[in-house]
């Protein structure tokens, strides 16, 4: 019986970043954003090979690549920041209105993944419990899976109108100024 190692390497970057709170009006100050990804390969030695380690190595600086292009898409084209820039005031601990895109980005993934696995569990019971009532099994599987979903898009949605909410009695809506120059070596490679 042979044994497997997982290697795992982690590559991440900081972008600075500041922004004019909207609630008293103070600069933020230079703040840092760290948009940390991981690659993980699987080997039979302890030790990595060295063609092995050169292809994790280019595996997550490329995944580090990709979201780091990512973010700033999103950020310059279509104002969605992603959650690491925070928007807390460093003064007043007050949200920011610029954050509340974030969190509308990010708010079908966990329910999207939740309703799948209820699908996968719900046929696997289904299809592979030997018992006289599978049916009622597979539903029961598959409920408590969707069930789950609908929760965590409501606690998304009541997070984003909380947001909305605290940040709405703000006269002035910013932005946050990022400096995409700290990380243009990522940016211009193809």
């Amino acid at each position: 019986m042979s044994t497997y190692y997982k290697h795992k390497r982690t590559a991440s970057v900081d972008i600075p970043y500041s922004f004019t709170c909207e609630q008293c009006m103070k600069d933020s100050g230079t703040l840092s954003a760290t948009i940390e990804v991981d690659a993980t390969i699987n080997s039979n030695h302890r030790e990595l090979e060295a063609n092995k380690d050169e292809k994790l190595k280019n595996n997550v600086h490329a995944k580090l690549v990709r979201e780091v292009k990512s973010a700033h898409q999103n950020a310059t084209e279509n104002q969605i920041f992603i959650k690491a820039f925070k928007d807390k005031c460093p003064h007043c601990q007050q949200p920011q209105s610029w954050a509340v895109s974030g969190l509308k980005d990010d708010m079908f993934t966990w329910p999207i993944a939740l309703v799948i696995i209820g699908v996968v569990v719900g046929l696997g019971c289904y299809f592979f419990t030997e018992v006289e009532n599978n049916m009622m099994i597979a539903i029961i599987a598959a409920g408590v899976c969707f069930a789950l979903a609908i929760a965590t898009l409501i606690f998304n949605m009541l997070r984003i109108s909380n947001k909305k909410k605290k940040t709405s009695t703000s006269l002035q809506k910013n932005v946050p100024v990022i400096d995409w120059g700290a990380v243009s070596n990522l940016l211009n490679e193809e």
